[in-house]
């Protein structure tokens, strides 16, 4: 029988009943908790209607935005020149390792919540909760940038009439950052259409999705075929202009970091798991059949793009209508106008869709408030948190000009990635063996640690690497690869100078940290072993996640600013705040409907019978 538990404190008295000692205790206690989840509970007020299909496309819908539209034009001119259709490819190459980690994860765990479900069943309450506020944040800026984006693209169609209305009748507002000058009504209104979209359904929302998701793609096909058709094939090895690599492999890569971003939206797949038919088969596949797609449009549309025009003539903040007006083909500007205005809708449908099931499912876990855990009858949508999250995101729409945000959401981005990947690392913990009742039932009860306790139950002493391993703990070489990758990062990004212009010292410190970072692989893979689930797992652990904590790390250095640090220290501490909170007065969370377990003893029968139609499901992919 399947079964889900969540490591609760028992009587849990309030604040108002306890000193100071036992309140911590009781903090304490609570940040080290754990939620279990058993891989075959399928118990959910959410509709499980999800193909692979729906998923994939609305993976497609979540990634393919107004981003490749601008940043295509941007790789290839400022970066890497015809190189950018290497770019692209790299970038899809470090998001498919990426999204390994979250593909084993949706197998594993079959419910909503992404990084913060992962991190709470394989960590601790403490990091999940700020893992969950901050992508609440996000979620929330990202809604906001989208729905102004989307009304300032509209807008230009008519020559920004609305605005300049909107401007003329009302004034400008002059309170100052972070309130915006112009007051946009028409991001606000687009927002709560939105609201009313998702609050119909998961079946009709997905259609939607689905639809907008195959005009993008045709969109990106046509920028394919007519590059293919109408475009000079001497633009590509660009001979009178430096050739394929006119920025050379520096270029490629830094086109490669700028790339990047476009391929972020497959976590809406692992989202909707506690919606699909088999979450741990559609999952992986969603996920994989997602990139594969995205990868060739953008290394098809890069090619369309660099056929179409000269690399040094793009026009970047319309580069692939330019290019078709270069060319002289005016029709066929028009057309490929509707992919940023159809992309982006897409984009702001997807985000509340992820931002009321995220918010749903922390409420369900007693991390945030018990109003947003209703769930309409008919629809099976968490109405309550959509409309509410739907209207916040309209009010900031409206008022707020956080485009500075973006630095804050990019920080994010690569931190969950860490996360996730770390988190995987110490699920794979090998346990000792041993005789004298560690074991139950043939399966010691790893899932009872947590990321905040020591390191498990002890071995038997080993002697060379592995008895080195053992002394050090794997959590504390999840740390020092994390540490050591920052290191990385900082000799990459702050000292490329030195080592192009062949200094011998910065060529020292970079063998030094790279053989450094072998040396904890080695030391790693002794503690590691073979995934405890059925399905889909990671292969090449713990290679393969310890390349893609460094990758992301180093990304993360090259891209963080001071804007960002510092308001993403701020986001955490005020985070952390909410969590105490949230713990000493639960009276306003979820936490008290479910004193010993979100779903323990509950729904059994239905359980069982998701469990034997698992199979049955497949059909309908």
């Amino acid at each position: 029988m399947s079964e889900v538990k969540d490591e609760k404190v028992k009587c849990e008295p309030t604040s108002t009943t306890m000193g100071a000692k036992d309140s911590l205790r009781l903090l304490w206690t609570r940040m080290k908790k754990k939620k279990i989840i058993s891989e075959h509970d399928h118990s959910t007020e959410l509709k499980r209607c999800l193909t692979t299909t729906h998923l994939t496309f609305m993976g497609v819908g979540c990634t393919v935005g107004v981003g490749i539209y601008v940043l295509v034009g941007v790789a290839a001119k400022e970066y890497a020149g015809p190189g950018v259709l290497l770019s692209f490819l790299m970038a899809g190459i470090v998001t498919v390792i990426n999204a390994i980690c979250f593909a084993e994860f949706g197998a594993r765990i079959p419910k909503t919540g992404a990084t913060y479900t992962y991190v709470y069943e394989s960590a601790c309450e403490l990091l999940a909760f700020l893992v969950g506020w901050i992508t609440l944040v996000g979620f929330l800026t990202s809604g906001a940038i989208a729905a102004r984006a989307w009304s300032g693209y509209l807008d230009s169609l008519f020559n920004n009439y609305i605005h300049e209305t909107t401007d003329h009748y009302l004034g400008k507002v002059t309170l100052g950052p972070p309130f915006s000058e112009n007051l946009d009504f028409l991001a606000c209104a687009y927002e709560i259409v939105v609201i009313i979209i998702i609050s119909l359904g998961v079946q009709a929302s997905a259609f939607i999705s689905t639809v907008l998701a195959c005009v993008s793609v045709c969109v990106l096909l046509f920028v394919t075929v007519m590059g293919l058709v109408v475009g000079d094939y001497s633009n590509i090895s660009n001979s009178e202009h430096g050739g394929f690599l006119p920025f050379g492999i520096g270029g490629v890569m830094a086109g490669t970091a700028a790339c990047f971003y476009a391929f972020q939206g497959f976590d809406i797949i692992c989202m909707s798991a506690e919606e699909c038919k088999t979450p741990g088969k559609s999952i992986p596949r969603a996920i994989f059949s997602e990139l594969l797609i995205v990868t060739l449009l953008y290394v098809g549309s890069s090619c369309g793009l660099i056929l179409l025009v000269p690399y040094s003539q793009i026009d970047t903040r319309a580069p692939l209508p330019s290019a078709f007006a270069y060319k002289h083909l005016e029709w066929a500007k028009y057309v490929v106008s509707i992919g940023p205005t159809l992309g982006i809708s897409n984009l702001n449908i997807l985000n509340l869709y992820n931002l009321s099931r995220h918010v749903y499912c922390m409420s369900s876990d007693g991390l945030f408030l018990k109003a947003f855990l209703s769930v309409n009858r008919t629809t099976k949508v968490p109405v309550r948190a959509a409309v509410v999250m739907g209207l916040l995101v309209s009010v900031f729409a409206l008022l707020f000009d956080i485009s500075n945000l973006v630095s804050f959401n990019v920080i994010s981005i690569f931190l969950s990635f860490v996360i996730s990947n770390g988190i995987l690392l110490l699920s794979r913990r090998e346990e000792p063996s041993s005789s004298s009742g560690n074991e139950e039932n043939g399966n010691v009860k790893m899932d009872e640690r947590s990321l905040l306790s020591s390191d498990g139950p002890r071995r038997e002493p080993r002697s060379g690497f592995r008895g080195l391993a053992d002394r050090i703990g794997l959590q504390n070489l999840v740390y020092l690869v994390v540490f050591t990758s920052m290191g990385l990062g900082l000799q990459l990004v702050g000292g490329i100078d030195d080592l192009l212009n062949r200094n011998v010292l910065a060529f020292v410190c970079l063998g030094l940290l790279l053989g450094l970072l072998v040396f904890l692989s080695v030391l790693m893979a002794t503690q590691t072993g073979s995934a405890k689930h059925n399905g889909f797992s990671m292969p090449l652990v713990p290679y393969l996640p310890i390349l893609s904590i460094v990758i992301n790390v180093v990304l993360l250095v090259a891209a963080a600013d001071v804007t960002g640090v510092v308001g993403y220290t701020i986001l955490v501490t005020l985070g952390f705040g909410i969590y105490v909170a949230l713990v000493l007065f639960p009276k306003t969370s979820s936490d008290q409907n479910f004193p010993s377990g979100i779903v323990e003893g509950k729904r059994e029968e239905e359980t069982s019978l998701m469990t034997a139609q698992d199979d049955d499901y497949d059909d309908y992919d």
